[in-house]
């Protein structure tokens, strides 16, 4: 039973590292239009985040396997987990492509840019609260499942305004191109926390039988 509590605790550590790891990638796109020094430190700071989020996902992934749970169980919980880790790579690697590219955000688009990635977080919130739900409360996790949803289709909405929005400037084709690319990473976030909660849907009807 204690190996079983130390588990959840890691997992729900791990929901907390991989949410860190979004709010330094928002704090990062907030600050897009300051120095280029700046602009590494806040990349750093998603990529530390990301470590982290990794290093408690490999010691959940050890205490699974030394047997806490059923097998069923134990590879729904490893799915999620692993599931879930890849949005912090997601994060990480929108960090990686501002960067080490040293991209150029038009001022025209950041603040849609900042919606976006605002909005993607908030996807990712709902998910985390149904994946902390799933164990007990099936009622609520169903509930953030739905919101999930809808978050993500609104973070599609935006998504394409901004695209949209790209084309529309005056600006070489080359850089529109890179930018649109810039925009499907950091809505990867919100579409794959709407994955996550499709896998979490099928462990709560698994669980239900």
């Amino acid at each position: 039973m204690e190996k079983r509590k130390k588990i959840i605790e890691l997992f729900d550590e791990h929901l907390d590292a991989v949410d860190n790891t979004i709010e330094k990638l928002v704090e990062l796109i907030k600050n897009l239009d300051t120095e280029l020094e700046s602009i590494r430190k806040l990349s750093d700071d998603v990529r530390n985040a990301e470590t982290e989020a990794d290093r408690i996902r490999r010691q959940a992934e050890e205490e699974m396997y030394s047997g806490a749970f059923l097998p069923n169980f134990r590879g729904d919980l490893l799915g999620t987990i692993e599931s879930m880790d890849r949005i912090a790579n997601k994060a990480e690697s929108v960090a990686d492509e501002i960067e080490l590219q040293s991209l150029r955000v038009p001022n025209e688009i950041l603040p849609n840019l900042k919606e976006l990635v605002e909005k993607s977080h908030v996807t990712y919130k709902a998910v985390k609260e149904a994946a902390k739900e799933m164990f007990e409360n099936f009622e609520k996790a169903n509930e953030m499942i739905l919101k999930t949803e809808n978050y993500e289709h609104e973070t599609d909405i935006i998504e394409r305004s901004v695209i949209r929005k790209i084309f529309s400037l005056d600006i070489p084709l080359a850089e529109k191109i890179q930018l649109k690319k810039l925009v499907h990473r950091i809505a990867d976030i919100s579409d794959t926390s709407e994955d996550v909660s499709d896998r979490i849907q099928i462990i709560i009807y698994k669980r239900k039988v």
